[in-house]
């Protein structure tokens, strides 16, 4: 069986920056069989469940491009300079940090949504944060979601052949 991991990431008070986050969550509905993770920003201690994974999607939100799209890029193991694994680590230094330490990297796809605002938000206590980040979401991000959740369904069915 192939073990998949889908990573959503993104700030929740940064509007459609919870494009991956969201799209996280709506994905644990319709795929209860993959393990998903939600997190604000990606962290080098997910290299160890990455090794243990044949396939690995990451979602994110993207600032630039015609809001409302979405795109996927095959992602493949970089490195990057180890002053930013302390604040910003990117899907593709996971993925070396995974094949260094662990001897394995998984197939690797970033699905990114492009928003259209990225303006910080005040938090409001009257609703979960689920509800508060999809509510800040501009009809721009929001058709992104609708797409990536249909999307990746599909990818995850073509998967090995197609990545």
């Amino acid at each position: 069986m192939v073990r998949v991991l889908i990573v959503g990431y993104g700030n929740p008070l940064r509007g459609d920056d919870a494009l991956g986050l969201l799209a996280a969550e709506q994905l644990r509905m319709l795929l209860p069989d993959v393990e998903i993770l939600t997190c604000q920003q990606l962290a080098p201690e997910m290299a160890a469940t990455l090794a243990e994974c044949d396939a690995a999607i990451f979602l994110d939100a993207a600032a630039t491009g015609s809001p409302g799209t979405v795109a996927v890029t095959r992602l493949v193991p970089q490195s990057s300079s180890a002053a930013s694994l302390t604040h910003h680590v990117t899907p593709q230094t996971l993925l070396e940090l995974a094949q260094t330490l662990y001897g394995h990297a998984p197939r690797a796809l970033l699905v990114t949504g492009v928003g259209a605002s990225f303006v910080p938000q005040q938090a409001e206590n009257s609703t979960g944060p689920s509800q508060e980040a999809e509510a800040a979401l501009t009809p721009a991000a929001r058709a992104a979601l609708e797409k990536i959740c249909r999307l990746v369904p599909e990818l995850l069915r073509d998967f090995p052949a197609l990545w």
